[in-house]
């Protein structure tokens, strides 16, 4: 279920099932946007790597032509 930002309705008796389906898709939400900043940061953390990687290979040929 996906969910629905107008349950529960205002003044309406609490209904359990329904609760627990709003309340476990905000979980799946939350879970998939997790799930996505974990792997931009991994990317982030590779571009990083490879950066580095750059750098050295820069500075290792500014050191043999002076």
């Amino acid at each position: 279920m996906a969910f629905d930002p107008t349950k529960p309705v205002e003044d309406s008796p609490l209904d359990a099932a329904e609760m627990r389906d709003q309340l476990n898709a905000l979980k799946a939400i939350i879970d998939g946007l997790q799930s996505q900043f974990d792997g931009e940061q991994t990317q982030i953390i590779n571009m990083n790597s490879s950066i580095a990687d750059l750098q050295d290979a820069v500075s290792s040929l500014q050191g043999n032509n002076p």
